[in-house]
């Protein structure tokens, strides 16, 4: 088994502080997991049982409106993926999470979690803090996908994401920003 990165560490330290035994008992409950492109971590109809810290790679989450995939979420390094409302919930995934890149993910069971919770509160804060912040984030960004034009959300995202026009296929981020492909690739041409 790999050793979990200190990425995850950095990450969680953003939250709340870890004394040596809590990260002792964490490391016991994280994985490491390597991925080839186009594997699939969660399938629409299953239960989520994980939630993925990106170490290396990309990861998309998406849905299907009749035929067409939607993207609502690219994660890369740093950043957490899941099925949310089903990982905390327990009830079937209405989403595909698969991988884009070779990625290497530490992940965390639903079971582990719980564990982590019953043996300190600061587990418990942790997990608090970490579900607030991916509500708000997700509150933010879809607010901002709501009010704004498809000009100031292909302005933000490649702002913010300058990395991903390379990484990611055109499809995907046109999708992902609610802009028809053809708009995508104009702005694409004119600003970049």
């Amino acid at each position: 088994m790999k050793l979990i990165g200190t990425n995850v560490f950095a990450y969680i330290n953003r939250f709340v502080e870890l004394t040596d035994a809590e990260r002792k008992v964490l490391r016991q409950h994280i994985q490491i997991m390597t991925c080839v492109p186009k594997q699939v971590l969660t399938n629409i109809g299953e239960l989520e049982q994980h939630t993925y810290f990106i170490e290396k790679g990309l990861v998309r989450k998406y849905f299907y409106r009749g035929q067409e995939e939607i993207t609502v979420q690219l994660s890369k390094e740093g950043q957490l993926i899941s099925s949310s409302v089903s990982f905390l919930s327990g009830v079937p995934s209405d989403f595909v999470i698969e991988t884009m890149e070779p990625c290497t993910l530490a992940f965390i069971t639903k079971s582990g979690m719980e564990t982590l919770y019953e043996y300190s509160v600061n587990f418990e804060k942790m997990g608090r803090l970490i579900i607030l912040d991916w509500m708000l984030l997700k509150e933010k960004t879809d607010t901002f996908r709501m009010i704004s034009s498809p000009k100031e959300r292909f302005s933000q995202f490649i702002s913010e994401n300058p990395d991903l026009l390379s990484r990611v296929q055109q499809k995907y981020l046109a999708s992902l920003l609610d802009v028809k492909p053809e708009t995508f690739s104009r702005y694409k041409k004119k600003y970049i």
